[in-house]
């Protein structure tokens, strides 16, 4: 055998297996992380929320990042209701993996040229009906591998910081599901990231946020049977990871807004004392914004409690109309079961929000 080819292929192997011999902690700075949903460790970053992202822009020819299912295996989720998550490089189209249990690395770039890139990493859905809250139902990443001699550098962020606060739409629940099979909840029927919060974040050029549970309410607890209303949920990550610093919602929002009355309305104290409550965690300039659901579900009770709130020129009521197609009456022709917006209702319904956004702001002189 020719000794020189023997040699060859064997540096082919060894640059193989170095490829991505670097670690990335989760610690990084140049790593941005979607606001408010993210618990951050020195050995991982967990989140429990569909619509969660994080960014970071490297150098060097490949990128992985290695993933932890063991709270998911040890749960006895059924494997196919494991999250699933999307890689895209350097804003290209994404790829769509699911999470396995145990300790998984995958492969997100290979041989890419040499040079500068980005990663962004989305967390895509979660089965409705598993805790969210305890958690198990979270994507949890360890670290992200890049190759030997490469660097991290910070991408492109956004100035402004946005919290969406909500049930199943605001979640993006069922909005890719399919009317042969109906509503089936499971993990490809979500894709919370063509949700009406990007549409909004990315008109107004923000970084984002989403904390919503599909079934919660004011007061009820979520489907998952553990999560409880948006009157805890509100300044809370899961059961044990606050939402605040030091008393703040941090980094200070820009703009917060609260879509929750779809499944049952808010007491008559509800909405007086969630509005006080995020004023008193932000700041006296963020815009605070109570969205009237989409359905127009509770459309009375939240008028009402608006009303009562102390009177708050950085907080506004949007009321976009009844949507026909999400009268709750069946299937229409942009929701497969008259509730749950399809992600093309979507992104007209972000366009409305945005229109009302921008009313509300010039009339206070923004």
């Amino acid at each position: 055998m020719n000794i020189k080819l023997l040699l060859g292929a064997f540096g082919v192997l060894l640059l193989g297996a170095f490829a991505c011999a670097r670690d990335i902690s989760m610690s990084d700075p140049n790593i941005t992380f979607s606001p408010y949903n993210w618990v951050r460790e020195s050995d991982y970053a967990q989140t429990p929320n569909p619509g969660a992202y994080l960014k970071v822009g490297f150098t060097g020819t490949s990128v992985r990042v290695t993933f932890d299912g063991t709270a998911l295996s040890k749960a006895g989720v059924p494997a196919s209701q494991y999250p699933l998550v999307r890689a895209s490089i350097d804003g290209g189209p994404g790829t769509t993996y699911q999470i396995k249990s145990g300790i998984q690395t995958i492969d997100c770039a290979v041989h890419l040229n040499s040079g500068n890139h980005t990663l962004r990493l989305e967390y895509v859905s979660g089965y409705v009906f598993l805790d969210f809250w305890t958690p198990v139902n979270v994507v949890r990443v360890n670290s992200i591998k890049l190759d030997e001699v490469a660097r991290t550098f910070r991408a492109d962020t956004a100035k402004k910081n946005v919290l969406f606060l909500g049930d199943s739409i605001t979640n993006g629940d069922d909005d890719v599901a399919n009317f042969k099979d109906g509503i089936t909840n499971a993990v490809e029927t979500q894709d919370a990231t063509l949700g009406y919060p990007s549409v909004v974040a990315k008109a107004i050029n923000a970084e984002y946020g989403i904390s919503a549970y599909g079934g919660a309410s004011w007061d009820r607890k979520a489907a998952d049977g553990n999560t409880p209303g948006v009157m805890t949920f509100w300044s809370m990550i899961d059961k044990e990871h606050s939402r605040l610093r030091n008393g703040k919602l941090w980094p200070v929002p820009d703009e917060i807004y609260v879509n929750m009355g779809e499944n049952a309305g808010p007491t008559s104290d509800d909405v007086p004392q969630l509005l006080t409550a995020l004023r008193s965690v932000s700041s006296p300039r963020t815009e605070i914004f109570l969205i009237i659901p989409f359905s127009g579900r509770s459309r009375a009770s939240l008028t009402a409690g608006f009303k009562n709130t102390k009177s708050d020129p950085h907080t506004f009521l949007m009321d976009t109309g009844n949507n026909a197609h999400l009268a709750g009456v069946g299937p229409t022709l942009m929701s497969v079961d008259g509730q749950h917006p399809l992600a093309a209702l979507h992104a007209q319904l972000g366009a409305r929000l945005v229109e009302a956004r921008a009313k509300a702001l010039v009339a206070i002189g923004n």
